[in-house]
């Protein structure tokens, strides 16, 4: 929403952001330390150009196709566990697979009425750099609070592009759309990584591409058109299914295995 409203270009609200964002996951740290390793890393890449390509693609195309493009992210790990650590996926991993796929199909088809490709294009490349905090989250050992804390914070230069944006003002209500992405952006890490120790994020996060278009149809009266709508429904029940059948496969793991 607050995307949608503010006037300045992809990098400065990337920075901006960042900069409450960091304040808050700090504070909820208890420290604004990192020792980097190289997990955080990977993760800082994810997280810097995801922010970005987000960014970028909420202004070329629909709230509801950027964001439903970047939960395209499970698919992307999918192929990167086949592809670099020769693990076959499941079953229900290749249903969700397709009908994830198809249902991108449906986004794109909408964006194309719109002129929108180039966002839509933007956005599915968000889904590959999504995956990498997972994947950096899943590898790296490291705390997931620890690797979106420092990913955040290797976002806060781009700011210094306010500089260079002709759009950039310190007006009350850019300045408090400039805070509200922080600390929504900064709230929102803090409970993804919370609820990835608990291996609960993928759930509970599919929330997002749901909310995410009400308030922007709400707040700036965008509708994302009929072919949009339908994609987006079949990616986030394809996704929230599978979610829900690996959470029940692996608790019938649990007894056996003791």
């Amino acid at each position: 929403m607050f995307t949608k409203l503010v006037e300045w270009n992809s990098f400065t609200l990337a920075g901006v952001r960042a900069i409450f964002a960091l304040l808050v996951l700090g504070l909820a740290r208890g420290s604004f330390r990192v020792r980097p390793n190289r997990g955080m890393w990977l993760s800082a890449v994810g997280v810097t150009v995801t922010s970005l390509l987000f960014m970028s693609a909420a202004r070329l195309t629909t709230a509801a196709n950027a964001i439903v493009l970047q939960y395209t992210a499970s698919i992307f790990v999918i192929l990167y566990m086949l592809l670099f650590k020769k693990q076959r996926p499941l079953k229900s991993e290749l249903v969700a697979a397709f009908f994830v796929m198809l249902g991108v199909c449906l986004c794109f088809a909408g964006g194309l009425e719109g002129g929108r490709l180039l966002g839509n294009i933007l956005g599915l490349c968000s889904g590959v750099t999504f995956a990498m905090m997972f994947l950096a989250n899943r590898y790296s050992g490291n705390d997931p609070l620890d690797n979106v804390y420092f990913g955040t914070l290797a976002s806060v230069p781009f700011a210094l592009s306010a500089c260079f944006d002709p759009h950039f003002s310190l007006s009350l209500p850019q300045l408090g759309c400039g805070v509200g992405l922080g600390v929504g952006l900064g709230l929102g890490y803090l409970f993804l990584a919370l609820g990835a120790r608990r291996g609960i994020s993928r759930i509970i996060s599919n929330v997002e591409p749901v909310l995410n278009p009400i308030w922007v149809f709400l707040a700036v009266g965008e509708n994302p058109g009929v072919y949009s709508i339908a994609g987006a429904a079949i990616v986030l029940l394809a996704v929230t299914l599978q979610s829900l059948y690996e959470m029940r496969r692996a608790a019938r793991a649990k007894p056996e295995k003791q």
